[in-house]
């Protein structure tokens, strides 16, 4: 993990938080089973000090409840990949967050260069849920905050958003919401406030079922980017590549 200089920038950011995440560390009534014991022992680890993984751990998991969802570090992973190499980011106007399961909240420096290697990855986050911050303390590009439900989590962006003088919207993504394009969506919330409003865009961090907190009524509004059914990656590329055409950071001549 690295970081690289960014310039500066004085207009508004894209929030976008990643909500009930399964990003956990293996949870104490599965320390024991064979499935999480030898993996944790192949790489010198104990299994309270190694993440949940379903395609390691399915037979740990088994028939447990949410078991379809739960173990997918995978989808965290690939949601900061694209979001902090995206043109946005580089631009200074994107601000990726990781809400989990378990009511933790990951803040991600924007000069954050991830691992691609997905081992690699799992290290560095395994580090992080440890130590609370990585590479460190000091100087931290991840850092992790637990006792943040997803209330919490939204007021601590929205103060962000006030310390620049700006508003703060609450989108929700979901397929319940009214269809539109992300572009038209951008467009409708700036408006007349051009400059002086910041979105936060809620997106599901689990592949099966439904939100685990209360989304609706910290939202704004709910919104369906399509009729078919998005991926995470999916929805967050639309809403990188809209935003910055519609805050006019884009050619959409």
């Amino acid at each position: 993990m690295s970081g690289d200089a960014q310039g500066g920038r004085d207009g508004p950011r894209l929030h976008l938080m990643l909500v009930d995440s399964e990003l956990e560390i293996v949870p104490k009534e599965l320390w024991s089973h064979p499935a999480v014991v030898s993996n944790a022992r192949k790489r010198g680890k104990k299994p309270s000090q190694v993440l949940l993984d379903s395609n390691l751990h399915h037979t740990a998991l088994g028939s447990r409840d949410e078991a379809m969802r739960r173990g997918r570090p995978d989808i965290v992973h690939q949601f900061l990949l694209l979001g902090l190499d995206s043109l946005l980011n580089l631009e200074d106007g994107l601000r990726l967050y990781v809400h989990t399961r378990n009511d933790e909240l990951i803040d991600v420096d924007p000069k954050t260069r991830l691992p691609k290697n997905l081992n690699r990855y799992m290290g560095l986050f395994e580090e992080l849920f440890a130590s609370r911050a990585v590479p460190s303390k000091e100087a931290p590009l991840l850092s992790l905050r637990p006792g943040m439900d997803l209330m919490k989590c939204i007021a601590a962006v929205r103060e962000e958003a006030r310390s620049a003088g700006r508003e703060l919207t609450v989108v929700l993504l979901s397929p319940e919401g009214e269809t539109k394009s992300a572009y038209d969506l951008f467009k409708d919330l700036t408006g007349a406030n051009k400059g002086r409003r910041e979105v936060l865009c809620l997106i599901g961090g689990f592949s099966h079922g439904d939100f685990r907190s209360d989304v609706k009524g910290p939202s704004d509004l709910t919104v369906s980017l399509s009729d078919i059914l998005l991926k995470v990656w999916s929805v967050e590329m639309e809403l990188i590549v809209a935003y910055r055409f519609a805050e006019g950071n884009g050619d959409d001549s």
